[in-house]
């Protein structure tokens, strides 16, 4: 009489493979899980630049003279929609973005520079400013916009 089957030899090798894969599997999908967020998170300091350069627009023709944004400010806050987690100062200097710091409790960028643009964000290489790359910080702390 014959038995049909799988002996204990060939469960285990199953498993063993499978153990394997998993080993190999988990580091990739974790460290594309963070490369997801860290992109987030750009995209997040892109709007918040983007949208300090149009409020800087609208507040230079009002006469309002502006040198900086900043989420601890109670004057010049940005309306940037849901993104309520970000804290973030950009300062100007004769209309030009010289200092961005933004910052959600997981990441962190900061930059300097004669002027900064959007796309710098991204390209490590940019000429004209020094931008430190997107680091993983706890520290929500940012520079205050001066009392005017």
């Amino acid at each position: 009489m014959k038995k049909k089957g799988f002996t204990l030899v060939e469960l285990l090798a199953v498993i063993a493979i499978l153990a394997i894969l998993v080993i190999i599997a988990i580091p990739n999908v974790l460290n594309l899980y963070r490369n997801a967020r860290e992109n987030v998170f750009l995209d997040d300091a892109q709007s918040v630049l983007r949208a300090a350069g149009q409020q800087y627009l609208q507040d230079s023709m009002s006469d309002k003279p502006v040198e900086c944004y900043s989420s601890a400010s109670t004057d010049h806050k940005l309306d940037l929609d849901a993104k309520s987690s970000l804290v973030y100062y950009v300062g100007f200097t004769n209309g030009k973005v010289t200092t961005l710091q933004v910052a959600d409790g997981n990441y962190r960028i900061e930059a300097t520079g004669t002027e900064i643009k959007v796309d710098q964000l991204r390209n490590s290489k940019a000429t004209g400013s020094d931008i430190h790359k997107v680091t993983s910080s706890t520290d929500k702390s940012i520079t205050d916009c001066p009392a005017s």
